[in-house]
């Protein structure tokens, strides 16, 4: 990758926040709590969800300190859009959305669920999880159960939502408890497509506090679970074979040992290919180890039992980043230098093309999310203008487009 360079700025920065955590510590406040970010009006929070050309899209618009949810369809890949639908949060406003941390979606055939985190008790005013249902394809909306079965009003955030072939959907989430790390990733399903949720259980009872989860379902039943672990800060992985009845801690994703005693705020992506009836999974994890900061690709022919060793992607700065795949196919996209950049593979990670900038200079633009449909790949992001204002964007990537 010709792009990456050494920068020690990123390095300073954990150092930084790591000193913050310690004055935290200090002061009796916990460790780990996510920090609000500053927003602005305008697009604050988006999610995609893909089912072959279907795609549904979720924002949230503040104007002030108003926050409004709204969803939009689109069944030609992306190309064009229906009329915004607004899904009533009154009785329970969002309380919290902002990108890595924002209200999700997920869908099968006209069957769609959307999830946010209302009020609560907790820091910064988070709390439960709370849903609303549509039943066709978006047009009206109505209120959902609560995802999880956790007591009171905790803190649930930095979740996301995905459905396996037979339309069962999944939710992942950290969420506040009483363990020795003070969250969990929790996990819960709905059978019935987001009437009722069931099986809510905390998987791995010490999860990091304020990193985001990403979920792909590649087979009925089958889910495969990303998230960033405690002790050691290492993205980790999380998989059911049984719809859910059971979950496996599946271990490490890129063994890189990075103890931190705070939250760095960062994801990862994860995507399946195939190949001659085979999968294959592929994640980007990010690390603040010292001497190696940055992004990294990594793929799994076992199914997450082995990892290849991580290779590094863009720049030390390198940061938020999303896979799709489709095929043989995978695209990776992050974000760096205050622009989105994406990369690609036709055969399954072994050659990547030169990073190319796909955001418009001028703009702060950000975490970006892949989206594989039938033929094609499509981009989002959003970006903040010259003004302060933030807005959503979308870039179709054909696979003509991909190979350049």
């Amino acid at each position: 990758m010709g792009r990456r360079v050494g920068v020690h700025v990123l390095l300073l920065g954990v150092m930084l926040a790591s000193a913050a955590a310690t004055t935290r510590v200090a002061e009796g406040q916990e460790p780990g709590r996510p920090a609000r970010q500053a927003i602005g009006n305008g697009t604050v929070s988006l999610d995609v969800y893909a089912h072959g050309a279907v795609l549904d899209l979720l924002t949230t618009t503040r104007e002030g300190a108003s926050l409004e949810l709204r969803h939009r369809r689109s069944t030609d890949g992306g190309e064009s859009w229906s009329a915004e639908h607004l899904i009533d949060t009154s009785n329970q406003p969002i309380s919290i959305a902002s990108r890595g941390n924002e209200p999700q979606v997920v869908s099968h055939a006209d069957h769609v669920t959307v999830h946010w985190s209302t009020t609560g008790a907790s820091r910064f005013g988070a709390g439960p999880m709370v849903s609303a249902v549509s039943h066709d394809a978006g047009r009206t909306w109505k209120p959902g159960p609560r995802p999880t079965n956790s007591p009171g009003d905790v803190a649930e955030n930095f979740a996301d939502m995905t459905a396996d072939p037979d339309g069962v959907f999944y939710v992942a989430w950290v969420g506040s408890h009483d363990g020795p790390a003070g969250r969990a990733l929790g996990l819960a399903r709905s059978t019935d497509f987001g009437e009722t949720w069931g099986h809510s259980q905390l998987v791995d009872t010490s999860s990091c506090a304020c990193c985001w989860n990403k979920m792909i379902a590649p087979r009925s039943g089958a889910v495969r679970v990303l998230y960033r672990d405690h002790d050691i800060r290492d993205m980790a992985l999380v998989s059911t074979d049984d719809a859910g009845e059971h979950w496996s801690l599946d271990g490490t994703v890129g063994r890189f040992d990075w103890e931190f005693p705070g939250c760095p705020h960062v994801g990862g992506g994860i995507a399946v290919t195939e190949d001659d009836g085979g999968e294959q999974l592929h994640a980007l994890v990010w690390t603040g180890r010292e001497e190696r900061q940055g992004l990294y690709w990594l793929r799994s022919d076992d199914d997450g039992a082995t990892w290849s060793d991580p290779r590094p992607m863009g720049v030390d700065l390198s940061r938020h980043a999303d896979l799709g795949a489709v095929g043989r196919t995978v695209v990776a996209a992050w974000d760096d230098s205050r622009a989105i950049w994406v990369s690609v593979s036709h055969d399954l990670g072994e050659r990547w093309t030169e990073p190319r900038r796909v955001s418009v200079e001028g703009v702060v633009a950000s975490h970006p999310i892949v989206i594989g449909t039938v033929d094609a790949f499509r981009l989002f992001w959003t970006e903040r203008d010259g003004g302060g204002r933030m807005h959503w964007r979308s870039r179709r990537l054909g696979m003509e487009a991909t190979a350049s």
